[in-house]
């Protein structure tokens, strides 16, 4: 509404005329001059036959569109004003005059592309019509043409006016920064904005950092895998990534074999350091490639392994005195609990002797690394469970630190306890370095988690590959206890006699899938109450309904000394591989 106030008031303006007498449309260019207390003005009358001006109250006017000066306000000769200051101020009144029939154009929607006859008839909604609107264009087009301005696209070139900024000279405000004292903020004033270097980019495969940091530094190589500008002086999402003998303690980190992708053979010891910052307590890796020898007689000692040394694990990350991995185990991760300002070592001591796990031996290449050659590729991720600077103050530089943790370091969180944390709904869990041939490994004891959704009851397994060492009579894996000599025991856990150990998958069973009708619909069968499973199958059918309102999890747990291969189903103890799906709803 105010637009179209002002709009009508333009065309009121420049359209209320009378013939011979002063144009009351042009009011800005009214001047006046005073001396002494008497004030005399000019006025500017338009002649429209020929788009010139001439002055009312002048001394002089030489019919040429100027005027020398009112009569009743001629300078005296010892006035200071001189040529410059009149230059100036035609100048200014021009720009003005302009600019406002320019404004009057745009208003009413003129187009200098299209052709323009004066004094033709434009429809309009304003008026009935639109006779006041093209008055309003005529005359507004007739101040552009006394100023030199053609009525067509030049216009366009017109410039604009332009709101004053305020500046500053650079090298004051130099100066002035390097006057300010060295400030340290404390964790409570710091805004929430984000750290660079600290925010995950592409799904946590990098860190959004600025193109100069993500170069090698340090024995860190970068590598600009993607643009990012989410936090203050960032550009790329970069990866960084560490061969042999690597410190870091980027947020974010890829430990690689030497001339990864490539596989190699020679025989070294490579290691990576990683300096746990104060605001981190888990560690997760992910394995994105990982071949090596498979191991032998359970063990990865006497073959190329990749051991992990964590100072706040110090009797094994998966089990009694197991901290090593070898084999097949790509695509698999392993959380770790730390302690801040610990350090955490992944060392990988290979040689290049040992067959890899179904790699041919002929030469052929069937897409992993062929033969004897290992490789691998480690993300190495540091969580924190509480905010950057939480635990002091900040400097001027991280100000910008947020009191926050970024969303993907929240989401990747694992239940305390679990060394492995599956977030999906449906997924497949596999023991370390199954690959349907080797074995599994000795001495582990560890949990696997998967997370819980809401109105969630449980989960319902199918195994597509199990088989754990067991006693004779818990060998087919269906039953779950034995008599021996009259003891009966429950299967997997015995230590007696011919008994191959403890070794178990541990999961709550409520059922083997079998269907049966209750008073309120067909449910499962309750038929496979039992927690502990080893043997050939897992239970009766390889296939189990879970019942629990609490943490969905499996525990997985082998023997410290090797079993016979009397003790294992046909084809070896070669640990498992079972498809998950979260039940939810009414179960």
């Amino acid at each position: 509404m105010q637009s179209c106030v002002i709009t009508l008031g333009l065309l009121v303006a420049l359209c209320s005329s009378a013939s011979g007498q002063v144009k009351p449309w042009l009011p800005w260019f009214g001047s006046d001059s005073c001396e002494n207390g008497v004030c005399s003005s000019i006025f500017p009358t338009f002649n429209e036959e020929d788009d010139s001006l001439t002055f009312d109250n002048c001394e002089e006017d030489d019919d040429d569109g100027t005027c020398l000066g009112p009569v009743a306000a001629t300078p005296p000769a010892d006035d200071s004003r001189n040529e410059e200051d009149a230059v100036s101020k035609i100048k200014d009144f021009e720009k003005e005059a302009v600019e406002k029939a320019v404004g009057v154009l745009k208003a009413l929607g003129f187009n200098p592309e299209e052709e323009y006859n004066p004094g033709q008839q434009r429809g309009g909604r304003l008026f009935a019509g639109g006779m006041l609107m093209q008055a309003a264009i005529d005359k507004a087009l007739a101040v552009l043409r006394l100023f030199g301005y053609n009525t067509g696209a030049q216009i366009n070139t017109i410039p604009q006016p332009e709101p004053a900024v305020f500046k500053v000279q650079q090298s004051a405000l130099v100066n002035l920064v390097d006057t300010l004292p060295a400030v340290v903020v404390s964790p409570t004033d710091a805004k929430d904005t984000n750290l660079p270097n600290y925010e995950p980019c592409r799904g946590g495969e990098g860190l959004c950092t600025s193109a100069q940091e993500c170069k090698n530094i340090g024995g860190v190589q970068g590598k600009s895998i993607g643009k990012c500008g989410n936090c203050v002086g960032c550009s790329v999402c970069c990866q960084f990534v560490t061969g042999c003998q690597g410190i870091t303690d980027k947020m974010i980190t890829y430990f690689q074999s030497p001339g990864y992708p490539r596989t190699d053979r020679s025989n070294e010891a490579c290691s990576l350091t990683l300096n746990v910052r104060d605001e981190v307590c888990q560690v997760r890796l992910d394995f994105v490639d990982f071949e090596m020898a498979a191991p032998q007689a359970g063990s990865c000692s006497g073959v190329d392994n990749f051991e992990i040394i964590n100072t706040a694990q110090p009797g094994g990350v998966f089990g009694p005195g197991q901290s090593k991995m070898c084999g097949l185990n790509k695509g698999q991760h392993v959380y770790m609990p730390v302690k801040p300002g610990n350090i955490l070592i992944m060392r990988a001591t290979t040689s290049g002797v040992r067959n890899i796990p179904l790699a041919r031996t002929d030469g052929t290449n069937r897409g992993l690394s062929g033969d004897t050659a290992f490789r691998w590729n480690a993300r190495v991720t540091q969580i924190p469970c509480e905010a950057p600077g939480a635990r002091g103050g900040l400097s001027v530089a991280d100000t910008k630190a947020a009191r926050r943790i970024p969303s993907h370091y929240r989401k990747l969180l694992a239940p305390d306890g679990c060394r492995q944390y599956f977030q999906e709904s449906r997924g497949r869990l596999q023991s370390f370095n199954y690959d349907g041939k080797s074995e599994v490994l000795l001495n582990q004891n560890y949990a696997i988690c998967v997370k819980r959704p809401a109105r969630s009851c449980g989960m319902t397994l199918k195994a597509l590959g199990f088989s754990l060492p067991a006693s004779a009579g818990c060998l087919p894996g269906n039953v779950p206890a034995e008599t021996v000599d009259g003891v009966c025991s429950l299967c997997c856990t015995s230590t007696e006699g011919d008994s191959p150990g403890v070794n178990y998958l541990g999961v709550s069973g409520y059922s083997d899938g079998a269907s049966v009708m209750t008073p309120i619909g067909q449910n499962y069968a309750v038929n496979q109450d039992r927690y502990f499973f080893c043997g050939a199958k897992l239970g009766v059918t390889n296939l189990m309904v879970t019942r629990t309102k609490g943490p969905l999890l499996l525990r997985v747990r082998t023997a410290g000394n090797y079993w016979e291969q009397v003790s294992c189903p046909d084809g070896g103890c070669l640990g498992f591989l079972i498809n998950y799906d979260v039940d939810t709803g009414t179960c």
